[in-house]
């Protein structure tokens, strides 16, 4: 059984969490899994936090420079100590850590590309 992707609109195996052909989430990230100061970027990550690093580069830089700015400013405004305090955490040396942790630590990476798109300077 395929399901079809909420982004690029093909299909991928229904029993997969991520598209696999743009990388994006399919499955919700659950708020209940992250830290309070966490939980405002499981939306972004849902689409930003795509956990193959070439499929994320291709997907910051086929990004505009608005779909760009709103990432960085979903990042910015959270604590980001308290969400590296997270991803440096227990779960972090996890063999198989939860959907939410891969998907904020693949966002973060995305952010930070997206800053160098925006200024390269």
């Amino acid at each position: 059984m395929t399901l079809n992707c909420w982004r690029c609109h093909r299909g991928s195996a229904a029993d997969e969490p991520a598209c696999a052909w743009c990388g994006v989430w399919l499955v919700a990230l659950d708020p209940a899994r992250v830290p309070a100061p966490v939980r405002s970027l499981l939306a972004p990550a849902r689409r930003w936090g795509i956990s193959d690093d070439v499929v994320r580069v291709d997907a910051v830089d086929d990004a505009s420079p608005f779909e760009l700015d709103g990432l960085v400013e979903a990042v910015d405004g959270v604590d980001v100590d308290q969400v590296d305090a997270w991803l440096c955490g227990p779960e972090g040396d996890a063999a198989d850590p939860t959907n939410e942790y891969v998907a904020v630590s693949a966002l973060m990476m995305a952010a930070e590309l997206a800053r160098l798109r925006l200024d390269p300077c």
